[in-house]
């Protein structure tokens, strides 16, 4: 009966000692993964968003462009079927829609919603994924790196169950984003056509047509 407690401590080092690596592992992928992304001072792509939900007989599908300049300057811009625009960076967020013809700002209180986010997408574009500290942050290695995001605690249930991140192993920018909210939805947002690196006017962020 005496060496149980001796056994237990045994078996505590044990699983210590074999976690560890798994978890240093994943430590050095994300540094990794940064060093790789901070090559990144610009990205421009189109976009396909698919929003998926059971009470759909399809899928909502959402198309426009995507804008991106080091460290968190992003325009992210819906051209169907609705045109609408939200530009962010340091610190602020505006969000446009089309209204009898022009471009006007949306003053409902949306934007600030969705400053949480893309301040959120700045960092994956840059290779911070697991710098929020709601969630808990894994990559899987193979021909892409697969990143999925799991929040803590329940402060998200019912919200948002987990997010994927495809990133494209070659040059590190995002290939892809799945958001599954429960098991009857989730939307689903790809990014096509993508260029690093090359310039982009100042003023696709700060001025909307």
């Amino acid at each position: 009966m005496k060496r149980f407690p001796y056994m237990k401590k045994v078996s505590m080092v044990l699983f210590v000692l074999l976690i560890l690596p798994a978890v240093s592992v994943q430590a050095d992928d994300f540094a990794r993964l940064r060093k790789d992304s901070a090559r990144i001072s610009t990205i421009t792509a189109d976009f396909v968003q698919k929003k998926s939900m059971k009470i759909l007989s399809k899928p909502l599908v959402s198309e426009g462009k995507f804008y991106y300049a080091a460290p968190d300057s992003i325009r992210w811009e819906y051209s169907r079927p609705l045109k609408s625009v939200v530009i962010s960076g340091k610190g602020s967020t505006k969000r446009y829609i089309a209204s009898g013809g022009k471009m006007v700002e949306d003053k409902t209180g949306g934007a600030q919603a969705m400053q949480i986010v893309l301040g959120d997408v700045a960092g994956w574009m840059n290779g911070r994924f697991d710098a929020n500290p709601a969630f808990t942050a894994a990559i899987r290695e193979g021909t892409d790196m697969l990143i999925t995001l799991k929040p803590k605690g329940k402060s998200m249930t019912g919200m948002i169950e987990k997010i994927e991140i495809t990133v494209f192993r070659k040059d590190a920018s995002v290939k892809s984003v799945r958001i599954v909210e429960s098991a009857t939805a989730e939307t689903r947002i790809d990014f096509l056509n993508v260029v690093i690196n090359k310039s982009i006017d100042p003023s696709v962020f700060q001025v909307v047509q």
